[in-house]
């Protein structure tokens, strides 16, 4: 009897230490299971992750090319203003340089020389009416002569008698608005003469 008590002691003992150390077996290795899943789950995140920072890369890329695009247009705005003052300006001082008398008197004499160009003049004609009335000359000045030849034309404008301004002021104002008419850039010479009443031209499609 007193050995089947030790027996059965012995196996309950045995038993209880089996089931301990199972169960500690399980509780030692939980942790490494959860850190193997949550390694797989980084593992998992990371093709989201580098495309996410691919579509951004692409994303501002775009927006770069964007802004470079919208810098060569005003770049390319700003040449094109700066030019067309250059080429005013160069127009100007041309002009200033051409009304030498001794040029006048070269132009005269070339325009004697020449045969008459009445489809030119006809042309000549309409784009100054249509510039007087365009730029409110109308009723300032009025075109009183005009005659074309084979590369020089010559035309008169007067004072108009209703003219409410007239003299220097009118000719300036109404001179640097003919240079920047698109038909007045055919002519690479040109010359006049004024006082307050009339204004003559003699201008040349030669150099």
């Amino acid at each position: 009897m007193a050995m089947l008590l030790c027996f059965s002691s012995g196996v309950a003992l045995a038993s209880g230490y089996f089931l301990f150390f199972k169960d500690s077996t399980r509780v030692s290795s939980a942790p490494k299971q959860a850190v193997i899943s949550s390694a797989n789950t980084q593992v998992n995140n990371q093709p989201t992750t580098l495309q996410g920072l691919v579509q951004v890369n692409k994303a501002q890329e775009a927006d770069q090319q964007t802004q470079l695009a919208q810098h060569v247009v005003e770049l390319n705005q700003r040449l094109e203003k700066k030019s067309i003052q250059l080429k005013q300006s160069q127009q100007q001082l041309k002009l200033n340089q051409l009304e030498s008398v001794e040029l006048d008197d070269e132009l005269a004499i070339q325009f004697e020389q020449e045969a008459d160009n009445l489809e030119w003049s006809y042309e000549l004609e309409v784009a100054l009416t249509d510039f007087l009335i365009i730029n409110e000359f109308a009723d300032s000045a009025e075109l009183t002569a005009l005659k074309c030849k084979q590369t020089i034309c010559k035309f008169e404008l007067t004072i108009n008698q209703h003219a409410v301004n007239y003299g220097a002021k009118l000719w300036r104002e109404l001179n640097d608005k003919l240079h920047l008419e698109p038909w007045w850039q055919q002519f690479k010479l040109s010359a006049s003469q004024s006082n307050d009443a009339r204004i003559e031209f003699t201008v040349s499609t030669q150099g």
